[in-house]
Order: C-alpha cells, then sequence, then structure tokens
C-alpha cells in the first residue's frame, strides 16, 4: 500500500452486512392510556393550587472520577470503546444526555409548574431507561409511581402483555450490560400548551436515542438501540379529578435495532446474536438508527 492509498472504515462493516442483517423491531403507537378515565371537570375546587414535588433521582451507575476537562456534552471514547465508529461515539454518558430545555411559562401555567413538569420527565426518562433496579431486575414501581394514579393503573398493564418498550428498557437476563462503557444518550425534550379534551395541558415531547453496551460477543458489536418518542401530558389539576392529577403517557412510539429479535418479542432487549439468521430485508441506513432525527416509522425486519 503506497501513501495515496486509503483504507475503507466501512468495508469490514459491508462484509459483516453481506452475511447479516442487523434486527429491528417497530414498536406499536399507543394513544394515553386509560384515556376515558381522565380530564373529568371538578366542581368546587377552583383556585385550590396542589403542592408539587420534584422527584429525587438516585444514582444509577458507580461514581466515575472525572476531570476538570469533562463535559456533559461529549463523551469521550477510547479505542477498545465498543462505541467506536458509531453515532453514539460522542453522544453523553447516561444522565448527562438528557438535557432540559429553558423553563417559561405557557398559557395556563406557570414556569414553576412547567419546571416541574420537565423535573417529571426527566425522572420518568432515568427511570425507565437507566435506573439499573429497571433496566437489570426488572423492577417498574419507580417508574409507575411517577404517574397519575388513574394512568398508573392501565400503564401497569403494559408489563403484563411485553408492551412497555416505548417508556422502559428491560434486559435480557441472557446477556450482561458492560458496567465499563454506561449508556450513551442523545436526544431533546420540547413542551407546549395545548387543549386536550378540552382541558389546558402542558405537554412535554421526549425524542431520545438510547445506546447499550454488553459484555461478550455477538453478530456484530456489543450494542443495542432503542429510540424512542413520548408525549408527557401534564392537565390543569384544578379541572380534573384527583385521580387523574400528575403525569399521563400520551402517545408514544418506538423501534429497537442492532438486536435479538427472540428477546424483543418477550419485551426484553439484547444485541443481535452471532447465531442470528438473516432476517427479512431491510433497506434503512443501519448506522443513522442510532441517530435521533432518524424517523421513527421504519419497516420491521425481525422474522
Amino acid at each position: 500500500m503506497n501513501e495515496h492509498d486509503e483504507v475503507d472504515p466501512f468495508a469490514e462493516l459491508r462484509d459483516w452486512g453481506k452475511k447479516t442483517e442487523r434486527k429491528v423491531r417497530r414498536e406499536r403507537q399507543v394513544r394515553g392510556a386509560g384515556k376515558s378515565l381522565r380530564y373529568v371537570v371538578m366542581a368546587g375546587v377552583a383556585g385550590v393550587m396542589i403542592a408539587a414535588t420534584v422527584p429525587v433521582v438516585r444514582a444509577l451507575w458507580p461514581a466515575v472520577s472525572a476531570s476538570a476537562d469533562d463535559t456533559p456534552a461529549a463523551a469521550a471514547s477510547s479505542d477498545t470503546s465498543p462505541f467506536i465508529g458509531t453515532a453514539a461515539a460522542n453522544y453523553p454518558i447516561g444522565e448527562a444526555g438528557i438535557v432540559l430545555p429553558e423553563v417559561k411559562a405557557v398559557t395556563g401555567f406557570s414556569a414553576t409548574e412547567v419546571r416541574t413538569a420537565l423535573n417529571t420527565v426527566r425522572a420518568a426518562l432515568v427511570a425507565g431507561r437507566l435506573d439499573e433496579d429497571t433496566l437489570v431486575r426488572h423492577r417498574k414501581d419507580e417508574f409507575l409511581g411517577l404517574l397519575a394514579p388513574n394512568d398508573r393503573t392501565a400503564v401497569a398493564k403494559w408489563f403484563d402483555s411485553a408492551s412497555f418498550g416505548n417508556v422502559v428498557t428491560w434486559i435480557d437476563p441472557a446477556v450482561t450490560l458492560d458496567p465499563a462503557n454506561r449508556p450513551r444518550v442523545s436526544g431533546r425534550v420540547t413542551y407546549k400548551s395545548v387543549v386536550d379534551d378540552g382541558i389546558r395541558t402542558i405537554r412535554v415531547t421526549t425524542n431520545f436515542v438510547w445506546v447499550y453496551a454488553f459484555r461478550g460477543e455477538f453478530a456484530f458489536r456489543p450494542l443495542a438501540v432503542e429510540h424512542e418518542q413520548v408525549d408527557w401530558e401534564f392537565p390543569d389539576e384544578d379541572k380534573v379529578r384527583p385521580g387523574d392529577r400528575g403525569m399521563w403517557v400520551g402517545a408514544n412510539t418506538s423501534y429497537h435495532a442492532w438486536i435479538d429479535c427472540a428477546a424483543a418479542k418477550k419485551g426484553l432487549l439484547a444485541p443481535t446474536p452471532k447465531d442470528a439468521g438473516a432476517g427479512l430485508p431491510n433497506a434503512e441506513d443501519q448506522e443513522s438508527l442510532a441517530k435521533p432525527e432518524h424517523p421513527l416509522d421504519i419497516r420491521d425486519n425481525c422474522t
């Protein structure tokens, strides 16, 4: 090879792609759970303010010492990092990737109420996607406890039918997360005031990609991707019943990529195994599936 020859960094990817397709599974889109139960106008409670509490976020992973040069905007990847060569290589690590927008009052709600809504949504993202009790031990109480009581009852049923993947991650017990390479996270949070079922509501929309690293050998990289968009809704508490006050899961959709299809059918996440078949043909740019700007409406190629 002379000095003008260039090494094709994607040759290995194309060679691997000829052997097997990375699996992609699209989760169903769900409208707000328990819609018929919510937004019942309350009589005689006008002017009553409900005290808001900010959820406490627990430590999720072993503490890692940081240098003065470390910033949450971009994570440095070592030469041996499984994220090298993917969009996730420069994504922030864990909670650092969940950046909330500037807080301002919106129609019908004060800045304080907006801040409380944003903090509650952030706590739900952490509880559903990063908390080891949720990921590894498959506990759901932390996440469900953040929802309005009536929505909590409805969403809890999603766990009985493995339909929770749009909001919560459960790791397949057959695989192990890599503690040296914590999840990489990238996305955005927006909010606005809307009228839903005749009730003024704060709607917080989140669109995030979560890239998890695993120990062991797999068909491609030891990685799996989840990408979701969720509307989290907070109705005017003066206009609804006590059981309807708080956060509701609104419209939500997602896809999971680079995965084990057999695990996905059980609601579990794992990378594509070494003995996976080719799957259905898929024209998707596989690398772009790890980017939050990728459209969520994609074809399912799990067989």
